[in-house]
């Protein structure tokens, strides 16, 4: 049984490890109150559980009209982790970091490494930063469920963008095309990269010709890697 089966089911959720292995899988309120109140699943529909480390089984919906269970419905099946996509990310303006965390996942992205670039606008406070990377967790754990996803995706504190650029392929107009092994590509901000950042990188490649926003060049890069690597 493949994850392909995930994509018909009418819903996917996380639990914790523990949980995943009992006949009766218990769900936390807000979990239940979206597949009851949300969702309005009825008696009998197949969900994906999983705890997001690669370990998920199927379960089937025992709805009245008070509780909502799952009743496991399959062994748990174990995915072997693929080799990491990662995208290291100068952090854009407003909400657009979200959507970027949203798509970026959906697409397959496994660890998304936030950056400092020496001519980022947006720069988090320290003391701000545990409250925004539990906010883009939640996003992305959202993104999960939707694109049904087995292992949960990575995101990292921002850190200097001199800390990552010589271990990472470089989002750059002047670079080559895109390649198999690609894993690990770096987006600067708007502004774009500085001369003494570009200095630093082992490899540079193109997304095309079109002066692109940085979330936008996120999507197309983490596209691009997926394409060429799983």
């Amino acid at each position: 049984m493949g994850p392909s089966v995930l994509r018909s089911t009418s819903a996917h959720v996380f639990v914790d490890a523990d949980l995943l292995d009992g006949d009766d899988i218990a769900l936390d309120d807000d979990v239940e109150h979206h597949l009851r109140r949300v969702l309005r699943l009825r008696d009998g529909k197949t969900v994906g559980v999983t705890d997001g480390e690669g370990r998920w089984r199927l379960a089937t919906v025992r709805a009245t009209t008070s509780v909502l269970t799952l009743e496991s419905a399959t062994d748990v099946v174990v995915e072997e982790r693929p080799a990491p996509i990662t995208i290291a990310v100068a952090i854009p303006k407003g909400d657009r970091l979200d959507w970027l965390v949203q798509k970026t996942t959906e697409i397959g992205v496994d660890r998304i490494q936030l950056l400092h670039a020496e001519r980022s606008v947006v720069r988090w406070r320290p003391e701000k930063v545990a409250t925004q990377l539990a906010r883009l967790e939640r996003v992305a754990e959202e993104a999960c469920r939707q694109s049904r996803r087995v292992w949960r995706v990575e995101i990292l504190a921002p850190v200097d963008a001199v800390a990552v650029l010589a271990d990472v392929v470089v989002a750059e107009p002047s670079g080559r095309r895109f390649a198999s092994g690609d894993r690990a590509i770096a987006v600067g901000p708007e502004g774009g990269w500085a001369d003494t950042e570009l200095a630093l990188a082992a490899e540079t490649a193109t997304l095309g010709a079109n002066v692109l926003r940085t979330e936008t060049a996120a999507v197309a890069a983490s596209a691009l890697c997926v394409a060429f690597n799983r």
